[in-house]
């Protein structure tokens, strides 16, 4: 499933508005029908609920599933890293102390980010780009990202292109993200 907003105007207008706009969502699963209309916290936990309701594994199954926490990774990415135009990701702190896997590991996040905010288009990165931001040789970038696919941290998804995983992601956050937040 893609996010996007077709008419930008409307979802400025929104972010200038000082009250708060109510979230409307409508479910349908099979016979059951619901909606449910309030603030963002609160149709969340609707829809946590019906989807509970209706799909009573739910809860275990979510248990065993690796998910991003978007909030919670933007959270630490704030002054860690920024966005120039177009979506390009910049890593703000000193990288020297990252090892050559750690650094290309924190483009792959920032790139992710930067999609999933809509920042930017992709959420993968070409070898030319990875070369590009970490200045590393190019059998380096490449023997790096055979590891990191190896170890389930990156995934390829295309000729020469390079995506995040959920597993990329948490490993980031408890390993690196640290680092680069205590880093000057």
């Amino acid at each position: 499933m893609r996010r996007s907003y077709q008419d930008y105007e409307v979802k400025k207008s929104l972010s200038r508005r000082r009250d708060n706009p109510k979230l409307k969502v409508s479910l349908k699963y099979g016979s059951l029908e619901s909606t449910c209309e309030g603030s963002a916290d609160e149709v969340l936990r609707f829809v946590f609920n019906f989807i509970k309701d209706v799909y009573p594994n739910y809860e275990i199954v979510s248990g065993l599933t690796l998910t991003v926490d978007l909030e919670r990774l933007l959270r630490g990415l704030k002054g860690v890293i920024s966005f120039l135009p177009k979506g390009r990701p910049v890593i703000l702190k000193d990288t020297d102390e990252l090892t050559d896997s750690e650094l290309i590991l924190a483009y792959l996040v920032a790139t992710y980010a930067g999609n999933q905010i809509g920042m930017a288009e992709d959420d993968n990165l070409s070898m030319a780009d990875l070369l590009d931001k970490t200045r590393k040789p190019a059998g380096t970038v490449a023997g790096r990202l055979s590891e990191l696919v190896s170890e389930l941290y990156v995934e390829r998804v295309g000729r020469g292109k390079y995506r995040v995983t959920a597993y990329g992601v948490k490993e980031f956050m408890e390993e690196i993200l640290p680092r680069l937040e205590e880093g000057e």
